[in-house]
């Protein structure tokens, strides 16, 4: 395993954090890496970027950044600032702590929420979204998700390079997630739910009291994505939020139908708190002392702990909520609760009585868990692929060469034509008729986005073609 260590860059944010967590080492779990063009794969690595492998493609680039959610201000630019199972936020420009107008976002969004449902009360990217093709829930919108806080790169060749404050979107972009965790991990956290609770970071060894309740959870809501994230499940932790679900994954009636499947409950920091009117389904956490640190956008409720694994076969390797009540004496299970409730989580269901304590189960992570669920979800994805280029009566090539071209014919001038696949320049020709042959040997199993562009002399573009082929 890799490790590194972290360490606050300026005295503002090192005084900000709590003595437990100022400085870490951390392991890195795995790695993620996108191309920003559309073709372009998305790729996951457990060998520290020796290999890679695809998990999924880029259907539409960012081509801007955009202002940041409210609570994006608490993160610092270069860092992963939201990870959801509808989608992931990254702060590129405005330093920790800076006005709303001047943080900078960019995001990754899982092809559901391509286009924002009905009733959508999350953040809308527009175009500074990565768009992908896969799924809400599942791959690096779960199992592979990132965490809050982790660092963003840039590739160039085999150099990576931190993403700087005022980073904007290039087509072509290689960004670079590396996915660690504290190598001192905690088995779990616990949270008294009543005013003045203890709120406890539990180690093997250790407790830790890490932060205290200010004002309760009663209730549970329709928050977004919820009805594909799981029962006792984390749907998104950003710098602002830990929301947690109580939703079951439905087959159909997901956000924006006439089929309600949402329900869950938040946790909030209590300065962010101060900016949303009260409410039942909101928990509010404050600093363990007066004038103590902050909360938001810190370890280990609001950065670097807390993540979206969700293994239906390994609980072992799973982050998972269970519940107390005023009549039961072990930890239960999170019961199933669709929709808005003032008083859902007072009243449970089967008289249980009202929640007393909560608890947030941390996975393992194990080293050959992260590498089975790499090749399961390229599997997965290559499966899924194949299915869509048969549906889709996209080209399936088994022979070992293939054919690319453009007509130029009707162009006035052409000085020179590029071949890109997968977002990577493959080829260029200035010779008519502009034919590349390319050794699908050299090209890995699965579906290609092959981009042919036909410039001028002088630099412009002159024709654009797009083809979809797959390789057997």
């Amino acid at each position: 395993m890799m490790f590194r260590m972290i360490t606050a860059l300026t005295l503002g944010i090192l005084c900000l954090a709590s003595s437990a967590f100022t400085e870490q080492t951390e392991r890195e779990l795995y790695r993620l890496r996108i191309m920003n063009r559309t073709g372009g794969a998305v790729e996951v690595s457990n060998d520290g970027g020796g290999s890679y492998h695809r998990v999924g493609k880029v259907l539409r680039g960012a081509t801007t950044t955009s202002r940041g959610f409210a609570a994006s201000v608490y993160g610092e630019p270069g860092k992963v600032v939201a990870t959801a199972v509808h989608g992931i936020r990254i702060k590129t420009g405005g330093q920790r702590d800076c006005e709303v107008e001047a943080s900078q976002t960019l995001s990754i969004i899982p092809t559901e929420f391509t286009h924002a449902p009905n009733g959508f009360g999350g953040f809308t990217a527009g175009t500074s979204g990565i768009y992908t093709d896969i799924p809400t829930g599942v791959s690096i919108f779960r199992n592979l998700a990132p965490f809050v806080g982790n660092r963003v790169y840039r590739q160039s060749g085999p150099t990576l390079s931190p993403m700087l404050d005022g980073y904007y979107p290039g087509d072509g972009d290689i960004l670079v997630v590396l996915c660690s965790i504290p190598t001192r991990y905690p088995r779990e956290i616990t949270v008294e739910n009543k005013a003045g609770g203890a709120v406890k970071m539990v180690y093997s060894d250790a407790r830790e009291v890490v932060a205290e309740v200010e004002r309760p959870v009663r209730g549970t809501g329709r928050f977004d994505a919820t009805g594909y994230t799981g029962v006792g499940r984390i749907n998104t932790n950003h710098t602002g939020v830990l929301t947690i679900s109580t939703a079951s994954v439905h087959d159909g009636g997901k956000d924006g139908s006439s089929q309600e499947t949402r329900g869950g409950f938040m946790i909030q920091p209590s300065r962010h708190a101060k900016s949303a009117p009260e409410i039942n389904q909101v928990m509010v956490v404050r600093p363990v002392t007066t004038g103590g640190p902050w909360l938001e956008g810190m370890p280990p409720l609001f950065s670097g702990f807390l993540g979206l694994a969700y293994d239906p076969h390994d609980e072992s390797n799973s982050f998972r909520v269970d519940l107390k009540t005023a009549k039961s004496v072990d930890w239960i299970p999170m019961p199933e609760i669709i929709g808005a409730h003032e008083d859902s989580l007072i009243h449970l269901p089967n008289n249980v009585g009202a929640v007393t304590d909560i608890r947030i189960k941390f996975p393992l992570f194990t080293p050959d868990w992260t590498s089975r669920t790499i090749q399961s979800e390229a599997d997965t994805y290559m499966t899924m692929a194949r299915a869509r280029a048969v549906k889709n009566h996209i080209t399936i090539i088994s022979d070992e060469k293939l054919t690319l071209n453009v007509d130029a014919s009707k162009l006035n001038e052409v000085g020179f034509v590029t071949l890109f696949i997968d977002g990577r320049l493959r080829s260029s020709t200035n010779a008519p008729p502009y034919s590349f042959t390319l050794s699908t040997k050299d090209l890995e199993p699965g579906d290609h986005t092959a981009l042919i562009r036909a410039m001028s002399k002088g630099g412009s573009l002159q024709k654009e073609v797009t083809r979809q082929f797959f390789v057997n």
